[in-house]
Parts: C-alpha cells; structure tokens; sequence
C-alpha cells in the first residue's frame, strides 16, 4: 500500500509541477481531483508518517470532495483553487520543514491554515501567476516526498531531514515547473481558449 501512496504522490506531483496551469482550463474538474488527492496524501503522510492506507483514504476523499466541488460550486471556483492550492502548499511546507512534533503540528496548522486564506485572497489578483507558482512547488515538494517514500535508503530525497541538498533539489524541481509552465503558456493558449468562464475571468 505504501508503494501504490509513493508512486501517486510522485506521479500526481509532477503533473502537477508542470502542467497545473493546462490541467486547469483543459480539464477543470481533474486538477481540484488532483489537488484532492495531493492534499489527502500530504495530510496523511502528516498525521501519520507513511503514505499508506490512511493516507490513500484520505486522498480518494480529497479528490472526490474537490472533483464534485468544482460542479457543485463553480461560481466560487476560482476562490476554491486558490484556498486548495494554499492548503497543499502549507502541507508542503509542513512536509519540508517536518512540523510533526506537538509544537510543530501546532505551527504547521496555523501555517496551512493562513496558506488557505493567502491563496484564496491571491487567486483573484494573480491568476495564472498563482497557479504557475503554487503548483510548481506543491508539485515539486510532493514529488520528492514521493520519491522518499519509495527509496527511503537515499537521504538525498529526505526533506524531514532538513539536509541542505532535498531542499535544494524540491527548490530547483520548482524553478524548473516554473519555467516550464511560463514557457509554454503561449502554446496552451493557442491550443485552448484561457477562460474558465468565469465572470471576472478577462481580470485576470
């Protein structure tokens, strides 16, 4: 179980490092199911240190809840993401920084909390530089979280360990998602029409 939790955390961590702004005006509903999912494997992983059948749980739950919210509540979409996506770049954090102790949960559930309520305030301003940003490094993070998991032998994927080198490799995997992303947004938007229908979404 812990194999099948490591190898979506990686899969689901570069998909979105690198295509979260595609994934989110070509198919809406599968990016909140991916942040669903990521949120519920980071928060598991969290709780209780493994990626295994909790955390599998919790990521099917995740992605479900945002998957049907992202119907359900598409006047408040674009809030939506931008509270999701803070939340998973708090659990990310929280991840890198390996908040697991008492005090540590404490601080890690403020900072998740004030990430949520930072990204819905930030999505409306800074859309697609939003979405470029929060998902390059959530993805990054959960990707070498991931890897971890998977080769827990290779410190040099051992972010809890708080060694200079997984830092630097989840900041580098970032800068690249960003680049990536900033990089081929003129294509996507030749292939797609870069509107969520939203009605503030020529703000943008």
């Amino acid at each position: 179980m812990s194999l099948i939790g490591s190898l979506l955390m990686i899969l689901t961590g570069l998909a979105i490092m690198a295509f979260g702004l595609f994934i989110f005006y070509a198919w809406l509903p599968l990016l909140y199911a991916i942040v669903g999912l990521d949120i519920g494997l980071m928060l598991g992983r969290w709780l209780t240190g493994d990626v295994g059948a909790i955390a599998i749980v919790l990521g099917i739950a995740g992605a479900v809840l945002l998957g049907a919210a992202s119907y359900f509540l598409e006047p408040y979409r674009r809030l939506l993401l931008g509270a999701s996506a803070g939340v998973l770049f708090g659990l990310s954090m929280a991840t890198a920084f390996n908040l697991d102790t008492v005090l540590g949960a404490v601080l890690a559930s403020i900072i998740i909390l004030l990430c949520g309520v930072l990204g819905a305030a930030l999505v409306a301003r800074f859309f697609n530089a939003f979405v470029v940003g929060a998902s390059a490094i959530s993805g990054a993070t959960m990707a070498v979280a991931g890897v971890h998991h998977l080769l827990p032998s290779l410190g040099l994927f051992d972010l809890a360990s708080g060694d200079f080198l997984p830092r630097a490799l989840t900041l580098l995997l970032a800068v690249l998602g960003v680049i990536w992303q900033a990089q081929n947004i003129g294509k996507w938007a030749q292939m797609l029409p870069l509107n969520d229908g939203s009605p503030d979404s020529s703000n943008r």
